[in-house]
Formats: C-alpha cells, structure tokens, sequence
C-alpha cells in the first residue's frame, strides 16, 4: 500500500503534559541532592531494575550497604519531592 500526504496534518491529541514534565524536573533536582552513592543505587536499582545484589556488586560493596543506601534516598526523596507519594505505582515482587 502507497503512503498517502494529505494537505492538512493529523491531529496531535497529547494533551496537557505540564504536570509530568513539572514532576520530572523535580524528580531530576532531587536527584541531584543526594550523596552519588544514594544517586548510584536508585539509578540502578529503580531506573536500571538490578536486584540489590547485583547493585551491590556493581557498586562494590554489601548488600546492606545498598539498602542502607537506597533506605535513605527514598526517603530524602519522599521529603524533597512528596508528589511522587501520589503517583508511585505498587511495589514490585522483586
């Protein structure tokens, strides 16, 4: 089938996404206030999906080390962004 050009352009129905982009540039300023290693073990944790060991082992250090640190973050998180309390879906089995 031949690709067809109309004169006028289709409808881009994306709505208002002024609410997530304000969320995502909070999310990145919080980010940026935690420790590098609280930075690491949420990127790879929640961003990169990794298991706390295989965190660990990347970061090189325990696994208590990891929670300790991904314990923290969360909760420095919670505190500078508390907009993502509303929005955070169901926790994962993993």
């Amino acid at each position: 089938m031949a690709e067809r050009l109309d004169a006028t352009p289709a409808e881009r129905g994306g709505g208002d996404h002024t609410d997530e982009t304000a969320l995502r540039l909070s999310v990145v300023a919080a980010l940026r206030r935690l420790t590098a290693r609280q930075r690491a073990v949420v990127v790879l944790r929640y961003y990169e999906d990794l298991t706390e060991a295989q965190v660990a082992e990347v970061l090189g250090c325990s696994v208590g080390t990891v929670k300790r640190h991904g314990h923290d973050a969360v909760r420095r998180l919670r505190d500078l962004v508390p907009e993502l309390l509303e929005r955070t879906p169901e926790r994962s089995e993993r």
